[in-house]
């Protein structure tokens, strides 16, 4: 596991958000030039990935506070992506809901590892840190999605062949 629970809940429902985002965009673009996009409701989030409501409840506070989706409440009511899927990173959500740990701190958990006081892994990992912090710096949901498809709720790559 490198994320924390946080942050992979956090994009679980984020990849959600964005295919629908681009499911609506897709069915809709026929003749409107703006497509308003629908409210999904918190619980259907929830029950599709397993998430503890309230924990999802807390998160989606924190990815408001961030300005990457809008909520409202009451009947109808619901969240969805606050822009573009296009313009939402990986790096964006997890920054959102976690300070990160994993690509700044020291793997074997010394408090002090740097350069000049390197632990025995740290250069092996400060490579594999730095792959990771690129991949989710560089990749949108929008990439994530695009090719996924819904099984049980659950967005699916597609097979590599």
């Amino acid at each position: 596991m490198i994320f924390s629970r946080a942050s992979e809940y956090a994009i679980q429902t984020m990849l959600y958000l964005a295919k629908h985002w681009l499911d609506e965009t897709k069915e809709r673009r026929t003749n409107e030039a703006h497509v308003n996009h629908s409210y999904i409701q918190t619980k259907e989030i929830a029950e599709a990935h397993g998430i503890p409501y309230y924990f999802l409840a807390k998160l989606v506070q924190d990815l408001t506070r961030a300005g990457l989706i809008s909520s409202i409440k009451g009947p109808g009511g619901g969240i969805r992506l606050a822009r573009d899927p296009k313009q939402i990173t990986v790096l964006d959500v997890a920054r959102s809901v976690d300070n990160l740990q994993y690509v700044t701190d020291c793997v074997i958990g010394y408090e002090k590892c740097s350069p000049d006081h390197p632990c025995p892994l740290h250069y092996e990992w400060e490579k594999i840190r730095q792959r990771i912090f690129e991949i989710i710096r560089d990749r949108t949901l929008a990439d994530l999605v695009a090719d996924a498809t819904f099984q049980n709720g659950r967005l699916m790559a597609p097979h590599h062949q």
